[in-house]
This record gives structure tokens, C-alpha cells and sequence, in this order.
């Protein structure tokens, strides 16, 4: 079977590089062209990625200006409003948490400082007694075996004795283990870090003390990490079952407006029109650096984030503005997401709170980017995953552009976006990135850099990037058949659920 859909997704890419440009097609790509003329293009790119805006981090004033001039500017195109948005808004406010600098956890004569060999991990402060009862990993297999309700649970990082660091880390973020054990009655939860050579314990207190998300749904359930390399406090729990203290002061939480932008379009088609193709792109980057350092000849301190992603929103921008003179049969909604360099908050905030219904939304084109390696091709990751991909292929070809699909698959980029967050409800969501063969020195030197500035992008390639994003969209606004996931696709059982179909 893959050999199969390997031959026949290279039998899709020959026929589409192999025929000519049919006529219709080309009028668009002239219409096209003629309505996203190169200055008229990159307006919007320059403008994001200019110093003025600091680098549009999440905390800083400066991504309220973004903001405005993303939803100023759909004002200008005539996009239609999403009902309950307000001045193309969805204001949502981020709380961020930054975690207790004092306190520790005193088992008879032995203390674990907070700062030292203690971090607590989330928000809340916490003056806590009871038992310590060690559970193993505290799966659910262990858990069953043991009553914690009232006690301070302590188990081992992970999920099993082979887990990496990398992996029991990833783990550990999720709260998997952690809602388990609150919800069985336990008062707080310690991991057991122990240190490795490429993870030593110092990297977390560095880690956790700073600002960080809180998860939509405040929890004040104490979870901590716990430097034991030597097994001390594992020995200690099984040898005596004793008593313990767990104080935590000085956490506080922060409140930020953030908003995500949206207008549509609606479409032609009578039918067609009550289904959207979604086209979204965050639009916020990593602010301004702490200290400033020469960079490329210069000393600079703001990260500008011209790749990442502000021609992704720019791409976005310029598909409004088409879309908004020559409507295709589908409605389009077009979107910026705010907060995705923090945690993909913007397109949670959408997914668990949708301005339309869910079930219209039949196909999201989402665009990030790192970096690009390779100016012939687009990256779309996610291209082999769902129906459109030939709609995909031949909105680039007519720009001069190969699509293909994510050639380093071990970044787990599909995952790594906001498409995620509207392919777990269900909806077809690769993203369109800029071209790359692999994560190289040459994708590094720019990705989350102070360099990644317009001055030093292929315009000449991003233009042709750009338009074939806009015509990628109208193949699949146009498509009248509803796209959906290749049969198999881990998210495809979401597809029929969303669209309840057998």
C-alpha cells in the first residue's frame, strides 16, 4: 500500500509538471499578478518586520499595532466581520505564570531548596503536610496499586525506565501524569529529575523560574521537579514512609489582551458558499533580545522575524486582497493568529472557542516558516496527508514552484504549528512553508535569529511563494468536492466525526 500511494503521488507530480498551463489558468496567474504587484506585495512585509514593531513579541505593546494594521487593512479590502469579533478582533486576554522563587520541600532533617535542587513548576503558592509515597513512573498501572489521596506524590520522570530525557520531558509538559494523580486526591506532585550530559539539572531552574504560559484552565495543583541523581529522596520515601513539609512562595500570575484578527469573504457558489477554506499565519515573533550582539556586521538586538513569519502573514494579507475582488465559489476566511512562538495560544484560543462553527471550516491552509534552502520548491507539510494536494501542486507550479512534501520529517513539524489545533477537531491542515531540503546551518543561521530581516529574504522568491499560496487556496476554494483526510490519516477518524460521515 505505501508503494502504491508512493507511486501515485509521483505520478501526480509528473502529470503536473509534465502539461502546459492551461489558458484559464493563466488569465488568473496574470489577475493574479496584476493585483499583487511586487510593491503592493510586500507592503505588509515590510511593514511587520520593520525594527519599529520590536519584533512583535507576544508581551510587548508593539504587537497591538500589528494587530491594527492586520484588521485596518481588512477594513480597507471590505472583509465581511465574524459575528462576536469586534473591529476583526478576538480578544482573549494570555495569563502567564511565573512560579515560586522560595520555599522547600523538608523531609525530617534533609530540605530541597526551591532555586537550588527544587523548582515548582506552575503557578500557585503551596504550604502543604502530609506522607510522601513514592509510585514508581505514577502511571496508571502504578497508580491503581496505591491510595495517594492527601499525600505528596513522588515519582520518577517519564513514563518507563527507557524513556529519553527528550521524550519524559515532552511527557512531563503535557500534565498527563500530573491530572492523574490530582485528580485520584494527591496534594502535589515531584518529579525526579535525574541529570544527563546533555540535560543537565541546571538547565531547569533556568527554565521554570522564568515567565511562561499558564494553560487556559488555572491550575494551582502544585507540580514540581526534583534534583535526586544520587536516589536520596526515593530511598528515604520507601525506606521510613515519613512526613513531609512542601512550601512555595512568591508565585504570581500576569494578564496580557491579546487578540487573534479575522474577516472573510464570502462565496460565489450557493451551495459552496456555507464552507470556508481557512487561511491562517501567526503573527507575532520573539520581541527584543535581552543584550544585544553583532550580527552580521551590525549590532542588533531586535528579532524581526521576516521569515517567521511575517511573510507568512503577508502571504495571508495579499490573498484577502485578491480574494476580496474575485471571490471564488467557497467563502474564505482569512486569519491571524496572535501567541505562536509562546505555545500556539492564538489557534487553542480559536480552536476551543471558534468564531464559526467548526463543521464550515472544511480545509485550513496554514504558513509558518523557519527558513529557506532551497528557492525551487515550496515545503508543505502535510502534502501527502490530505485530498488537495494536487490543487496545492498546481498553485505552484503556475508560479514556477515544485510542491513537496516535508523532507525532515523528524522535526515532527506538522505537529509543531497552529495547523495542529484545527486538525485535531478534524479539519484538513497542512501548512505552506518556504523551501527547505532539511533543518541546515543555512535554515539555522536565520531561524529564531536577530538576521532574519527583510534585506536579506529572496524577494524575487518569495514573490512567487506568495502567489502561489493564493492560487493554491482557489484550486481548493473552487475544488467542489469537499477535501478530507487520506484514508488512514491519524486524523481522519476526527474528519468523520466533525462531518459525521461513516
Amino acid at each position: 500500500m505505501k508503494f502504491y500511494f508512493t507511486l501515485l503521488l509521483g505520478l501526480v507530480y509528473f502529470s503536473a509538471f509534465a502539461q502546459k498551463p492551461e489558458p484559464n489558468e493563466l488569465r488568473i496567474v496574470n489577475q493574479i499578478k496584476a493585483i499583487n504587484t511586487p510593491s503592493q506585495a510586500f507592503a505588509p512585509l515590510r511593514f511587520l518586520a520593520s525594527d519599529e514593531l520590536m519584533g512583535r513579541g507576544t508581551y510587548r505593546p508593539e504587537i497591538q499595532i500589528a494587530a491594527r494594521y492586520i484588521s485596518e487593512y481588512f477594513r480597507a479590502l471590505g472583509l465581511r466581520e465574524v459575528p462576536g469579533t469586534q473591529d476583526y478582533f478576538q480578544n482573549f486576554d494570555i495569563k502567564t505564570e511565573i512560579p515560586a522563587n522560595a520555599g522547600a520541600l523538608r523531609v525530617g532533617t534533609q530540605k530541597w531548596e526551591i532555586g537550588k535542587d527544587l523548582v515548582k513548576t506552575n503557578s500557585g503558592n503551596n504550604d502543604l503536610q502530609g506522607n510522601l509515597i513514592y509510585v514508581g513512573h505514577g502511571m496508571a498501572a502504578d497508580l491503581d496499586k496505591v491510595d495517594i489521596k492527601g499525600k505528596i506524590v513522588v515519582s520518577d520522570l517519564g513514563f518507563n525506565d527507557s524513556s529519553t530525557i527528550r521524550q519524559a520531558m515532552a511527557y512531563f509538559r503535557s500534565g498527563a501524569k500530573e491530572k492523574m494523580i490530582k485528580d485520584r486526591g494527591a496534594l502535589a506532585s515531584i518529579e525526579r529529575f535525574k541529570s544527563s550530559a546533555q540535560t543537565p539539572w541546571e538547565l531547569i531552574p533556568r527554565y521554570y523560574t522564568g515567565e511562561h504560559p499558564q494553560s487556559e484552565e488555572e491550575n494551582p495543583f502544585g507540580i514540581y521537579l526534583i534534583h535526586d541523581d544520587t536516589s536520596d529522596l526515593k530511598n528515604l520515601i520507601t525506606s521510613s514512609n515519613p512526613t513531609g513539609s512542601l512550601l512555595a512562595s512568591g508565585g504570581r500570575i500576569k494578564t496580557y489582551p491579546s487578540k487573534n484578527v479575522l474577516g472573510w469573504v464570502e462565496g460565489t457558489d450557493p451551495d459552496l458558499k456555507k464552507e470556508f477554506v481557512v487561511l491562517t499565519a501567526h503573527y507575532d515573533h520573539l520581541g527584543v533580545a535581552k543584550a544585544p550582539k553583532m550580527e552580521e556586521g551590525k549590532l542588533d538586538s531586535i528579532y524581526n522575524g521576516a521569515r517567521d513569519n511575517a511573510v507568512g502573514v503577508t502571504a495571508v494579507m495579499d490573498a484577502a486582497h485578491y480574494f476580496s475582488l474575485h471571490p471564488p465559489k467557497r467563502s474564505v476566511l482569512f486569519m491571524a493568529y496572535a501567541a505562536e512562538e509562546i505555545g500556539e495560544i492564538g489557534s487553542k484560543y480559536f480552536e476551543n472557542h471558534p468564531a464559526l462553527p467548526l463543521n464550515t471550516l472544511v480545509y485550513n491552509l496554514n504558513i509558518d516558516n523557519a527558513s529557506v534552502n532551497d528557492t525551487t520548491i515550496v515545503s508543505v507539510v502535510g502534502l501527502g496527508r490530505t485530498s488537495a494536494d494536487m490543487d496545492i501542486i498546481k498553485g505552484c507550479k503556475a508560479f514556477g514552484l515544485k510542491a513537496v512534501p516535508d523532507s525532515d520529517p523528524s522535526q515532527n513539524l506538522f505537529d509543531r504549528s497552529d495547523n495542529t489545533n484545527l486538525a485535531e477537531k478534524g479539519i484538513p491542515a497542512p501548512t505552506f512553508s518556504l523551501g527547505f531540503t532539511k533543518f541546515d546551518e543555512v535554515i539555522m543561521k536565520r531561524y529564531h535569529q536577530l538576521s532574519d530581516e527583510v534585506g536579506n529574504l529572496d524577494l524575487a522568491y518569495s514573490y512567487k511563494y506568495i502567489n502561489g499560496f493564493i492560487l493554491s487556496a482557489k484550486y481548493i476554494a473552487d475544488n467542489p468536492k469537499q477535501p478530507l483526510w487520506i484514508k488512514g490519516d491519524k486524523y481522519e477518524p476526527a474528519w468523520k466525526t466533525l462531518f459525521q460521515k461513516n
